[in-house]
């Protein structure tokens, strides 16, 4: 049996307003976090990973903290390389915001930094944030890579989806080139980068 025809079930105009009314939301109840797409400058022909990337672009957008109760509990992990640390956070940023303020600077990033017909890299993925870019967290003055991005929460109210969220980890600094130019941004890498102080007591 079909729908009832009197009814709107998702019209144009309805998903607009919970958009805007998501957008103002975020505007009040977010923080301030920098996004560092990932430019892929080489990537290894047998397993499809980066060999050498860069960050050196930023994005100011407003994002939703989820973790009202601090990072993830029991993410620290002694190893035996040492004490790893696994803070996990979740944030959620406009998909409206994202598609058009970020989404066609990333389009034209992505143009010739690799070859498209050898790698698969394309300029799709600027129409959501990618798994390995980074998110610099400016209240703990860290940076997250995201791990997982799931576009489908909440699932399809009114027949569309409105945000994205970003399930970032804390971010292991290996050979990447991290130049934004953005003061707080660097120095944070520059002197900090992914070092930890261990202070064992007899």
């Amino acid at each position: 049996m079909a729908l009832n025809p009197f009814f709107l079930q998702g019209s144009s105009t309805e998903q607009f307003l919970i958009q805007d009314l998501i957008n103002e939301q975020l505007k009040i109840y977010g923080i301030d976090v920098y996004y560092l797409p990932r430019k892929i400058l080489n990537l290894d022909d047998i397993l499809r990973e980066a060999e050498t990337s860069k960050f050196d672009d930023s994005f100011l957008i407003e994002a939703y903290l989820d973790n009202y109760e601090g990072y993830t509990p029991g993410s620290d992990i002694m190893t035996k390389f040492g004490l790893r640390l696994k803070n996990e956070i979740n944030l959620i940023i406009s998909k409206e915001r994202f598609e058009d303020f970020i989404g066609p600077f990333l389009a034209g990033l992505n143009e010739g930094l690799v070859d498209n017909t050898l790698t698969g890299f394309e300029p799709l993925l600027a129409k959501r944030p990618s798994e390995g870019d980074l998110i610099f967290f400016p209240l703990g003055k860290r940076l997250f890579e995201i791990k997982r991005v799931e576009f489908e929460k909440p699932f399809y109210q009114l027949g569309k989806n409105y945000v994205f969220e970003l399930q970032c980890e804390l971010y292991e600094y290996e050979n990447e080139l991290i130049d934004t130019s953005i003061d707080i941004v660097d120095k944070v890498v520059e002197d900090e980068g992914y070092i930890t102080t261990l202070d064992l007591s007899p």
